[in-house]
């Protein structure tokens, strides 16, 4: 009788294919494990009938992780630490390490007090300021996007980069026949005497991965000259046919190394990492799970049947696991643009005065501007993160509060953002109001953690483009925020200029302040409201001729005809926002 797993019929298919993919495998050929028992007869007939799919591996995958990354930062920028233990520290852990510090047993988040006792010597390097980090690793970035436009973006030291089509044009262009037949680094397994390295590739496999494979060693190598050279840092890079074994593979040979999988040797490599917490996705939750079903290691992961997975899993990510376990990763590499949010926190000894939580913030914001001077977009909102803890209870919390904060507080100098003239003090303003939403004043607090975010970045835009940022409401066009446009100079358009009447948006400003917020600190100073930029809008109409006195105030605005004006962009260009 035919015992059905209660799932769906799609489910049920799904699972069927993946077994008998699974059981045509090596390890499953051994005797390891039997097809699962939902098949009948007729079906299991038919699966053993079923023609063996040829591997094809048309994708070429580079992963680059850099050498003890912060550390290593701090050799570059002070080499007198070179040839010395070297640990960052962020509050009480060494975060990181270098290997001389490594080689005392100084791990990741080694607490700072048993880091001196394994090494007296070292040198410890106060990490709390990550921005030159952030600044290293976007240079970094920039040199991967030399050779590739598609670079996915880790964290601050890792990235992948996809380069098949900067591979298959090589190939199409024509390659030296000498650079087929040496791999650059290492190849996993290693090679047996007798054997050279094309050859090893092309047994491992016919789909003409081996060419692609090899030319993408020698580009990693390039990649990795590249950032030593212009930055004076050391990588290790993966080179494999997807993402997963990419990133595993590179970390075989360290450090400043390479390593390039046979493409036929992902599961055998996967199961040599032992533990199935080695794998990319499965952390210390699932490892656990895995363990209550007598699966420990990668090997146990990829003889156990996804039925019995599923029964503790679920049919979906026991399937994930399995095609994990395999080295079977379709994942594309995606690009990373720049990010939606930029943020800074800081863990402190307790803070329960307010003067000392608005120095803290005062800090924050200078730093948290510096970390985003070279992105050249306009942060127009702003998150305040606190963390309060409760002596009695002995617990701590994290909340947050956001607001808006105006364009104008910033300008453009010399290529990048700086804060206009008096904006942290208004930010600062933004910044306590949300704090005190948070924190009852009149009663003891304890604030062990203060943070900043900028986020809702505008893209900087110069010339008549830029007032497409300011103008569009899906059906019919409005001036939302026409304040927003403070920093650039507006004159009418050829047609109007005979009425003599061109005005800038500081005169503007000017003459209608009092409908604009005082930027002291309320929630109105974060915005103006539609409602006033509607009337400012009206009134700048009027003094140009554009609407006349009798028409009524609460008019659609497009009646001011904005397809009519334009950015003096030349102004803008030439003269840095006040």
């Amino acid at each position: 009788m035919t015992k059905h797993f209660p799932v769906s019929l799609k489910q049920q298919q799904r699972q069927k294919d993946l077994d008998r993919s699974i059981s045509s495998h090596p390890f499953q050929r051994s005797g390891s494990q039997t097809l699962p028992q939902t098949m009948d007869d007729e079906e299991l007939v038919a699966a053993q009938e079923l023609p063996q799919q040829q591997p094809h591996h048309p994708r070429v995958i580079i992963h680059i992780d850099m050498d003890y990354y912060y550390a290593q930062v701090e050799e570059v920028l002070d080499p007198s630490l070179k040839d010395k233990p070297v640990g960052i520290k962020q509050r009480f852990h060494v975060v990181t390490s270098n290997y001389v510090a490594r080689e005392f047993g100084i791990k990741k988040m080694t607490l700072i007090t048993e880091a001196r006792k394994l090494c007296p010597e070292l040198v410890l390097v106060d990490g709390e300021d990550i921005s030159k980090y952030k600044q290293m690793s976007a240079r970094i970035n920039e040199i991967m996007h030399k050779f590739s436009g598609n670079v996915e973006k880790l964290g601050l030291d890792e990235n992948y980069l996809d380069v098949t089509k900067e591979i298959s044009e090589q190939l199409e262009q024509g390659v030296e026949g000498g650079l087929l037949e040496r791999v650059e680094g290492y190849v996993y397994p290693p090679l047996e005497g007798g054997c050279s390295q094309r050859e090893a590739f092309r047994r491992a496999c016919g789909c003409g991965c081996d060419r692609r494979l090899i030319l993408g060693s020698h580009m990693a190598k390039e990649i990795r000259d590249c950032i030593a050279r212009e930055l004076g840092l050391k990588c290790c890079a993966g080179v494999a046919h997807n993402k997963l074994l990419a990133k595993l593979v590179g970390s075989v040979n360290k450090q400043n190394k390479q390593t390039v999988l046979l493409p036929n040797c992902g599961s055998s490599f996967l199961a040599s990492l032992g533990s199935v917490k080695a794998l990319t996705g499965i952390g210390e939750k699932t490892a656990e799970i895995l363990e209550e079903v007598g699966v420990k290691t990668v090997r146990d992961l990829q003889e156990t049947s996804v039925e019995k997975l599923a029964k503790r899993l679920g049919l979906e990510q026991a399937g994930r696991l399995k095609e994990i376990a395999f080295g079977k990763d379709d994942a594309p590499v995606k690009a990373t643009g720049k990010p939606k949010s930029v943020g800074l926190e800081d863990s402190c000894p307790a803070i329960s005065i307010r003067a000392d939580a608005e120095d803290k913030f005062r800090h924050l914001i200078v730093r948290l501007v510096k970390n985003i001077a070279e992105d050249g977009r306009i942060p127009i909102a702003i998150k305040v993160t606190i963390r309060k803890h409760d002596s009695v209870r002995r617990t701590s919390h994290r909340e947050c509060k956001q607001d808006k904060i105006m364009p104008s507080f910033f300008r453009h100098k010399d290529g990048k953002l700086v804060l206009a003239d008096g904006a942290q003090d208004k930010i600062l303003a933004i910044v306590m109001k949300l704090f005190e939403r948070m924190v009852d004043l009149q009663q003891p607090f304890n604030i062990t953690l203060l943070g900043l975010s900028f986020f809702k970045f505008q893209e900087r835009r110069m010339g008549t483009k830029s007032i497409a940022n300011f103008l569009i409401k899906k059906s019919d066009i409005e001036v939302q925020s026409i304040t927003n446009l403070s920093n650039e100079s507006i004159t009418l358009s050829d047609s109007f200029t005979s009425n003599k009447s061109s005005l800038s948006m500081s005169t503007a400003m000017d003459c209608d302040s009092a409908s604009l917020a005082s930027l002291s600190g309320s929630e109105s100073d974060a915005e103006p409201s539609p409602k006033k930029c509607r009337r400012l809008a009206t009134f700048l109409a009027r003094k140009s001729g554009l609407l006349s006195a009798n028409e009524d105030d609460s008019s659609s605005p497009s009646k001011l005809r904005v397809a009519d004006l334009r950015l003096n962009s030349k102004e803008y260009d030439q003269e840095p926002c006040k």
